[in-house]
């Protein structure tokens, strides 16, 4: 069984010194080091903007675009490499999608003891998920987390849910825009198995603060002019890249796709 919808799927909130000393192996010890040599031997990465990221101490929110399912897993160790060293508190919380992560009991007691908090797509920002990533984020945690909700299929920066606002507002945490590409290409949608050999692109912009935005109502209007504010600075990050590398097509193809090109 593999507990979906039943809020078994959820970490400990105030988790053990064990559960807090396994976390921080796993991910300083096993998957930092597997996902360096993947990103930067196995591929090539260039990232411009670390220095945004100097002095910034938790809370705060890491907000980018999303190209497959693994972008957390591909860029993270990369972005929070090395303040993860610096404690638990500086390895950040995910939102996976609970009915893609969370089928086999393996992947699910992963899941948990890595700071991931699981939503599920369609029930709104109002679910329990929600709730449990803006007390983590008040505690004091680093969240990394989607504004589009979902994988572009098409390689463009998509319209942001209005509601990933709620997050911002109720925690009062800067935001951090970044704009990725390149991992369209080493896991194409539907494709089970990574390439090699490709360019990854990394912009990490300076954080955004929304004092004059936490001063308004709480509600869908002031929702939309703080998510527009996100998206415009994940896009700003997009023409910094462009600048300094130049413009790029994204390409994505599903693996369905291609299979489909080649009989033709």
């Amino acid at each position: 069984m593999n507990n979906i919808g039943t809020g078994k799927n959820f970490p400990r909130e105030n988790p053990g010194l064990f559960d807090r000393a396994l976390c921080y192996i796993m991910v300083n010890f096993t998957i930092i080091p597997t996902i360096q040599i993947f990103m930067n031997l196995l591929n090539r990465t260039r990232i411009i903007g670390r220095k945004n990221l100097a002095g910034l101490k938790p809370p705060w929110i890491l907000m980018s675009n999303h190209l497959t399912l693994l972008d957390d897993l591909f860029i993270d160790p990369l972005i929070f490499f090395p303040k993860g060293f610096l404690g638990y508190r500086y390895i950040p919380y995910h939102a996976p999608e609970e009915k893609n992560f969370y089928k086999h009991a393996i992947t699910s007691w992963l899941m948990r003891r890595l700071k991931s908090i699981p939503v599920i797509r369609g029930r709104g920002i109002q679910q329990e998920g929600v709730n449990r990533l803006i007390s983590a984020v008040k505690r004091g945690g680093i969240l990394h987390i989607y504004p589009e909700g979902t994988r572009t299929r098409n390689g463009q920066i998509g319209a942001a849910k209005d509601g990933i606002a709620r997050i911002v507002y109720e925690t009062g945490a800067p935001v951090v825009p970044v704009y990725h590409q390149g991992l369209e290409k080493v896991l194409p949608i539907g494709s089970a198995i990574p390439n090699f050999g490709k360019e990854i692109r990394i912009a990490i912009g300076r954080p955004l603060s929304f004092q004059r935005e936490l001063e308004m109502e709480n509600d869908i209007n002031t929702w939309r002019l703080i998510t527009n504010r996100i998206m415009d600075g994940i896009r700003e990050q997009q023409r910094v890249m462009n600048e300094r590398w130049g413009a790029r097509s994204t390409g994505i193809r599903t693996v369905k796709t291609i299979k489909q090109s080649s009989k033709c």
